[in-house]
């Protein structure tokens, strides 16, 4: 029975996320009570889950839980933000009616949530190759365990960084603003779904979608070893520019080891300070 919950619970998560959001979407309501109250319930079922089923008992504990609200509260606050700067530019400037918007509604998601995941591949993978980025970067690896809330824990320039060239690519090929706001609220959740400690199997679904067992390896300590499985949603990005990374075998006798930043073993613990570092010099 154990087995079959582990398998269920991912599709379960994303399908039944998917059809809320569409559905409250396309009842007329404002789109962000249409989004905002079913992020915040998968979190609570994803809080729930985890304790009674975690990957790694040592997780379900931290000192991180205030600054990972802290972080997701104020991120997602930048993602509105973003969504009505969407909304004043497409009122005051023309752009192109490329996007296809007589497709199903949820069709339109989907080619919504493709552009903007390849540019959160394309920034996350040079956020580990340039030194200025990677400091941005370093605070959402900082995190000694994963759980579905740190899955936002990043910087506020970086968040900008990071989500913004695919929301501006949407606005001029003239992707409808409510088809972003979906894409957004179902990444969310599967962002949740990617760092959850909940100890649930992909199967097959894990080479399409990235999962929480493929991006727990993105997460391991030693910074050579973390330079894999970069994607958001889809998995192809990383299978394209052959970035991917599994080992099931070692995955299931040996776990992932230690994560977090080996070679920072002092980060700063708090917003403030965290907020400071990647403009501290090198010493």
């Amino acid at each position: 029975m154990k087995k079959v919950f582990q398998y269920s619970i991912y599709p379960i998560f994303m399908v039944s996320s998917w059809i809320l959001i569409i559905w409250a979407m396309k009842t007329g309501i404002n789109q962000y009570l249409a989004t905002v109250p079913v992020i915040i319930l998968y979190g609570l079922a994803a809080l729930f889950l985890e304790r009674a089923m975690p990957f790694e008992k040592q997780w379900l504990n931290g000192t991180d839980w205030n600054l990972d609200f802290i972080y997701y509260t104020i991120n997602y606050l930048i993602k509105v933000s973003a969504q009505y700067c969407f909304i004043w530019l497409s009122t005051y400037m023309t752009f192109f009616d490329w996007f296809p918007t007589d497709l199903p509604f949820w069709i339109q998601i989907i080619l919504a949530l493709i552009i903007i995941d390849f540019f959160l591949y394309f920034v996350h993978r040079k956020s580990h190759k340039y030194e200025w980025l990677w400091k941005l970067h370093a605070i959402h690896h900082s995190s000694e365990r994963l759980y579905f809330l740190n899955g936002e824990k990043r910087h506020a320039i970086h968040q900008v960084l990071e989500g913004g060239p695919g929301i501006l690519v949407c606005l001029i090929i003239g992707v409808p603003q409510s088809v972003v706001v979906a894409a957004l609220a179902l990444l969310a959740i599967n962002m949740m779904m990617q760092h959850t400690n909940l100890d649930y199997k992909a199967g097959i679904l894990k080479k399409f979608f990235c999962v929480a067992e493929l991006h727990r390896w993105h997460h391991r300590a030693d910074y050579k070893d973390a330079q894999v499985n970069y994607g958001a949603w889809l998995t192809v990005w990383d299978c394209i520019f052959k970035t991917n990374y599994d080992d099931p075998k070692i995955y299931d006798a040996e776990g992932i080891g230690q994560i977090g930043i080996k070679e920072e073993p002092d980060f700063p613990r708090s917003y403030v300070t965290q907020m400071y570092y990647p403009f501290k010099k090198c010493k």
